[in-house]
């Protein structure tokens, strides 16, 4: 079975320039031989993350969550953990990733808490921005993901300035980093795929013990 390569699109607009530089990375990895998807949070609407790990670890999983599971967020989560590599990305907003991109990450909780279930998995990460804040919304991202134990590929963040442009294909040098970024995330997918990595216990078990029902938080 070929590779499968998931894109994450955060922005509201399913037509804007997230979207277009995503799909430029997601174009990459099919010309390397992956089967490619794009996933639009916007259409996929979830509650926000309550915080239920920290009053009860086993209330915090993808088939456990409180929420859910299946609501929303489930058939993201389906389709992350389904995925060989994922994209992940988002404009910024003052200077930060997307309130959806943040909602996810939160809610990623239950994919990590019982378990680093996309342990070993490659990601790229991307940014698009109307003047600064890239270079924030990236490691806002990167922070996160590689806790939960994604692996980022060789160059694979990609930040961009739209300002001024009506399209990436007017900038060679984004162009290219995106195709670098969708290549190189399928090539270290084809190397890592099966690869046994060390996995820590559950956070849960190091912590203190608390009251029933009494959130850490």
């Amino acid at each position: 079975m070929g590779l499968r390569v998931l894109g994450v699109n955060a922005s509201a607009r399913t037509d804007g320039f997230t979207a277009e530089l995503l799909d430029e990375v997601l174009e990459a990895a099919r010309r390397k031989g992956a089967t490619t998807e794009r996933l639009d949070l916007v259409k996929h609407p979830f509650p926000l993350c309550v915080g239920n790990y920290s009053q009860d670890p086993s209330s915090c999983g993808p088939e456990t969550c409180v929420q859910g599971p299946w609501d929303g967020f489930g058939k993201v989560a389906e389709r992350i953990l389904n995925a060989d590599a994922v994209v992940f990305a988002t404009p910024v907003y003052w200077f930060s990733v997307s309130a959806r991109m943040k909602a996810l990450l939160e809610r990623m909780t239950s994919m990590e808490n019982q378990g680093l279930l996309n342990l070993g998995k490659p990601m790229a990460l991307l940014a698009v921005a109307e003047e600064e804040g890239a270079s924030q919304a990236l490691s806002q991202m990167l922070l996160p993901l590689a806790y939960m134990g994604f692996v980022l590929a060789p160059l694979g963040l990609v930040y961009a300035h739209r300002r001024g442009i009506t399209s990436f294909k007017e900038n060679p040098e984004l162009v290219e980093d995106a195709r670098i970024a969708g290549e190189n995330l399928v090539l270290m997918a084809e190397r890592l795929r099966g690869a046994p990595f060390q996995e820590p216990l559950p956070s849960y078990v190091y912590r203190v013990p608390r009251l029933p029902g009494v959130a850490a938080d």
